[in-house]
């Protein structure tokens, strides 16, 4: 086989072998792409083109596993960076051996890592899976090969009882080992034991006796020789910390590290050292260089530290070497333990800034005062909390110290090797401070730069516990949950008076005699919530703003705490709000009956003692936001319904949603049916009807002599949003618009946003009332047309207006019933149904605006469905056209029968009445009232140049042109609303469904 045939059968089976899909025959030209891809990177590889060294293969994978360390995938870049390691042992050790036979060469490593890495695609939950077992795979149980072949070997006899070997007498043996042999073997076959043949003599009682008093006494002495050298190195080491202060010695000549011996040229070397001891000739020994440490960590100068006042602790840079170090290994030393003296030493100053008593004398005016440099409360008990960290860290030191005095003790002592003073080297004492000390210390210093907020304090403590128990060695996670314990409590006291008292409320609403004879606006006389809330005033939006409630009170630029949750926190805000509503309601409103503190509320975080961090049990774990969540949700949702049942009982809820619907949904049928007749022969009439007293008044009226006071008549009124302008019929009444004033604090449910879409939904149904009122009332004169017919042919044209008229009010009549019984109706009893069962009032106004929107939606009013709005307008409009036509046609026949002469309209005649208006438009001394009549007077002209429009045509042809009109109207209508049922077919209302179904009707 050639080898271009077995390479091409191998790539073909690496890419079977990693997408196993492939092996079909269907997937045949995939697999082969793949395949002439392997093929050409092994060409290439063997050219020389792309081949890849070691160290570029190696940076490709470490990108890859910072990537996947950025992607928080922990198992993937653990695995990846063990892999690398893995990989580099088996290039180091196989280029030390031979190659020859081996299927992957070591030289050749990169180039089959950089092909799988072409051929992999992005991690899957597979590789997330291997990447874990890869880490955590356990060695290979049992005995290894060589155990196994010498098992092997043993168990086939390789030597012959029955040849002889040449015997050698090892070093060691002595006849006396033999005769105990067989000693051992004549006392075992005669059944006695040696000590049987011994006989008791008073000479052998004796010599035992003697022999063990001498074996006590020479314990004893042992013990007094070994508790004499102790007291020798105790007393030792007494002189040498304190009675013998170590001098400031010369260093030796010929000290060097191995390292630089080994590594580093003899010229080099010579330059550096000369260097060296040109600058600095002093040395102290390791006792002297212990206490230095010891010191810097405690936050105290030396000979070889000095630490400021910002707490920054530096290494000096003519401080004197050590004997028995390097200078290298010196300075690795004490950069180390600079780093956590540094965050020992801006704790401690963070402690004595933020807790130091503060001078009135010297403290500066009002005007002068930076509010950003003012402690806070929350920043003051973190303060406390790190004193108490900082505390155990010098007990711990001072401990340490007192153990080159007294010896180690079990404070003192080292906790990985037992019995030695942790202090004894410097090693030793880094490795203390890194295991107990270093992390804690490490967290309490980044968090410090963030104490002036509460809220981003708090955040990080409990970010940082959420990470630590997420971790397998939780050891200082017992130590910050007390910080985050003792740090939380004015926060928690804050949040206590928030849900206790409310959001505050000005003194006018919640006492309005005091708040009468005050001076202060509703925003003057309101308290200030506490600076470190996480809960903030609005100032941009009043207590008469309709979004107060949503929007008076929200949540701080910095969102909601993390250790109570977002869910907890709208529970919380809306409770605060519902309090304070409930003060401005009925004024004193009994608090809460007790408020927890928060030890007890995370009772498993408490400590046995308040000022030891470190006696909480890191075994138990309590979920902060989960327990805080379940302390606050039935405290808030009682004082929800608490509010609740005020605006049902105290607010009269209920009553006003009734008043609300009965007017703008015309729900009122006596009142309403009344008024809108009244209001249509007007507005047919072309009479003033736009003024808001009128139309006001007259419903009013109306509702009074009816006794429908359940409408609340005193709170409704009417207006129109623009004038009339030249337009009649039906389309006018779009400028309509009816308000219901709502008290508070009903009005920031029933907002003007609501009610304004209420309004819009008015102003239609009133239209398409209109249109079914004068399409219906034409009915009544046709049998006067008949009657003034005077030939066959006029008859006939009136008949011919018959059927238009009845497929529009057949339109009209399916459309208001659709709109009234199938969406209003059935809208409305889904919302009182989902009303009765909130109590929170923010989802209350949330439904509200929900489903005051849906009914405007199917009213047609939406940008979406405009051209639907326009194609019903104008179904509307011919309403009024064919009720001109009959009048018209009326108005003729009559003037045929009495013999006058019908009046010649002209657009010259038109023109010349138009000629005194635009003269009277220049005066600029005409009155409001004058300029409306006007504008009525236009209207007029309007309406009498439409109907001179049709006197050219016969009343058949106008009818037949307005059935083509109709029909292209309603096919609008039709498309559009199956398009709209289509769009909602999954929205759980099938009212556009319905209409759909209605209209399919038309013929």
């Amino acid at each position: 086989m050639s080898p271009q045939i077995k390479l091409n059968r191998l790539a073909q089976q690496l890419v079977v072998s990693l997408r196993p899909e492939l092996s079909d025959v269907d997937n045949r030209t995939v697999r082969d792409q793949l395949s002439n891809t392997v093929l050409r990177h092994i060409r290439a590889d063997k050219d020389g083109g792309a081949r890849k060294e070691w160290d570029e293969v190696k940076a490709s994978l470490e990108g890859l596993s910072r990537a996947a360390a950025i992607r928080v995938q922990t198992d993937l870049a653990e695995a990846l960076e063990e892999n690398v390691s893995v990989l580099e042992q088996c290039k180091t050790l196989g280029s030390r051996g031979w190659e020859e036979d081996v299927e992957i060469r070591m030289g050749n490593l990169p180039q089959h890592i950089h092909l799988l890495l072409n051929l992999a695609e992005k991690p899957l939950a597979q590789t997330h899976d291997f990447a874990h077992s890869y880490l955590h795979r356990r060695p290979p149980t049992g005995p290894t090969a060589d155990q196994i072949l010498y098992q092997q070997i043993m168990q086939s006899e390789p030597y012959d009882p029955g040849e002889t070997y040449d015997e050698e007498v090892l070093s060691g043996w002595t006849d006396s080992d033999s005769d105990q042999d067989s000693m051992d073997d004549s006392s075992s076959s005669s059944g006695r034991s040696p000590m049987e043949d011994e006989v008791r003599t008073p000479d052998s009682v004796a010599l035992r006796a003697q022999r063990r008093r001498m074996g006590e006494q020479r314990r004893k002495d042992e013990l007094e020789e070994r508790s004499r050298r102790a007291e020798e190195v105790v007393r030792g080491l007494k002189k040498g910390y304190w009675e013998r202060l170590g001098q400031v010695g010369e260093m030796k000549e010929d000290l060097y590290g191995w390292k630089e011996l080994s590594m580093v040229p003899a010229s080099t070397i010579a330059k550096k050292l000369l260097s060296e001891r040109a600058s600095n000739d002093l040395a102290i020994n390791a006792t002297q260089l212990q206490r230095e440490l010891l010191f810097a960590l405690s936050g105290r100068p030396g000979v070889v530290f000095t630490i400021t006042c910002d707490g920054q602790c530096t290494i000096k840079p003519d401080h004197p070497e050590v004997h028995h170090l390097t200078p290298t290994a010196v300075r690795g030393l004490l950069e180390t333990f600079s780093i956590r003296a540094t965050q020992a030493a801006r704790i401690r100053a963070f402690v004595s800034n933020t807790l130091q008593p503060i001078k009135s004398s010297s403290s500066p005016p009002k005007s002068s005062r930076k509010p950003s440099n003012r402690v806070n409360k929350t920043q003051q008990a973190f303060a406390e909390a790190c004193r108490g960290v900082v505390n155990v860290f010098d007990t711990w030191l001072s401990e340490l110290e007192a153990s080159f005095v007294f010896g180690s003790n079990e404070l003192s002592s080292s906790s990985s090797v037992s019995g030695i003073s942790a202090a004894t080297t410097p090693l030793l004492l880094n490795l203390e401070v890194e295991k107990n000390h270093a992390p804690l210390l490490e967290h309490l210093s980044s968090f410090i730069p963030h104490s002036h907020s509460p809220t981003l304090l708090l955040n990080l403590i409990y970010s940082t516990m959420i990470s630590i128990g997420q971790t397998k060695n939780p050891r200082h996670l017992a130590a910050l949950r007390q910080i985050f314990l003792l740090s939380a409590r004015p926060s928690w006291l804050i949040l206590g008076k928030w849900l206790n008292e409310g959001m505050p409320v000005p003194l006018s609403l919640t006492d309005p005699e005091e708040g009468t004879f005050s001076s202060l606006s509703l925003e003057d006389d309101e308290a200030v919530l506490d600076e470190e809330f996480f809960i903030k005033r609005d100032r941009d939006v009043s207590w008469a703003d309709e979004d107060f409630f949503e929007s008076g009170f929200v949540v701080g630029d910095e969102g909601w705490p993390l250790w109570l949750g977002e869910e907890a926190g709208e529970l919380v805000l809306e409770a605060g709000k519902a309090r304070g509503l409930l003060r401005s309601l009925m004024g004193n409103v009994a608090g809460l009956e007790r408020w927890s503190p928060l030890e007890e509320v995370l009772a498993p975080l408490q400590s046995p003692r308040e000022d030891a961090v470190h006696l909480a049990s890191p075994n138990e774990t309590v979920d902060i936001k989960e327990r805080l969540s379940t302390y606050l949700r039935p405290m808030c949702q009682l004082t929800q319904f608490h509010l609740r049942r005020v605006l049902d009982e105290e607010c009269g809820l209920e009553q006003h949603l009734d008043a609300i619907e009965g007017l703008m949904f015309l729900k009122g049928f006596e009142v309403i049916h009344e008024w809108t007749n009244m209001l249509f022969d007007k507005a047919q009439l072309r009479g003033r009807w736009m003024d808001f007293q009128f139309l006001t008044s007259t419903l009013r009226d109306i509702t009074e002599t009816k006794q429908a006071l359940w409408m609340n008549p005193s709170a409704i009124r009417i207006r129109t949003v623009r004038l009339q302008g030249p337009i009649t019929g039906p389309r006018a009444l779009g400028i309509i618009r009816a308000d219901y004033q709502t008290p508070f604090p009903l009005s920031q449910l029933f907002t003007s946003t609501s009610i304004e879409l209420r309004a819009e939904v008015f102003a239609f149904m009133l239209q398409v009332s209109m249109g079914r009122h004068i399409a219906t009332g034409t009915i009544y004169s046709d049998s006067e047309a008949l009657s003034r017919c005077s030939t066959h042919d006029d008859a006939s044209e009136i008949r011919a207006l018959w059927p238009v008229r009845q497929k529009i009010v057949w339109f009209l009549d399916t459309l208001y019933i659709w709109l009234t019984e199938r969406v209003i109706e059935t809208e409305t009893k889904r919302y009182r149904n989902k009303l009765e069962e909130m109590t929170s009032l923010r989802s209350m106004i949330v439904l509200e605006l929900e489903h005051t929107r849906s009914i405007r939606d199917y009213c047609f009013l939406n940008t979406a469905s405009s051209d639907l709005h326009e194609a019903i307008l104008s179904i509307l409009d011919m309403t009024n056209i064919i009720s001109e036509c009959i009048t018209s046609f009326v108005g003729a026949q009559t003037l045929t029968t009495t013999g006058a002469q019908k009046p010649k309209i002209t657009s010259s005649n038109i023109t010349e009445r138009r000629k005194p208006r635009r003269k009277r438009s220049n005066i600029d001394f005409s009155s409001d009232e004058e300029d409306h009549n006007e504008r009525d007077d236009g209207g007029k002209r309007h309406i009498e140049e439409i109907s001179v429009s049709f006197v050219d045509q016969s009343l058949g042809a106008r009818m037949k042109k307005l059935n083509d009109e109709l029909d292209g109207c309603v096919k609008t209508i039709k498309d559009g609303v199956e398009k709209l049922a289509m769009d909602h077919a999954g929205d759980g209302s099938d009212a556009w469904g319905m209409l759909s179904w209605d209209l399919e009707e038309w013929k």
